[in-house]
């Protein structure tokens, strides 16, 4: 079985194979809470923009949970591709209707 790290890698090959430039990066912190250093995972996408002729990166998803990343990733893949979402892990759903509930906060 791949690692999360090699899937991860392979949805971002295959997404940007669709013309997408999806960006993963990893950063970490000291957690004095947990006395112990944090990673953070982070999907970015690199968007172009006509007015100042430059790249920037948006940010899409940020999580200290490698299979959050992963998840996301692969309901990505799916949208892109037209096919129906899976619904395979009720805390994964629970963590996009959060979101959609913060998105929708911060657009209007």
């Amino acid at each position: 079985m791949a690692s999360n790290t090699t899937s991860i890698h392979k949805l971002q090959t295959a997404i940007n194979a669709k013309g997408y430039k999806i960006l993963y990066s990893t950063s970490q912190f000291y957690s004095h809470q947990q006395d112990r250093p944090v990673t953070v995972y982070q999907l970015k996408q690199a968007v172009y923009d006509e007015e100042t002729k430059r790249t920037h990166s948006v940010e899409l998803f940020k999580s200290t949970s490698q299979l959050q990343i992963l998840l996301y990733l692969r309901d990505m893949w799916y949208e892109i591709n037209g096919w129906e979402l899976p619904t395979d892990n009720p805390m994964w759903e629970d963590i996009k209707r959060k979101m959609k509930e913060k998105e929708d906060t911060n657009n209007g």
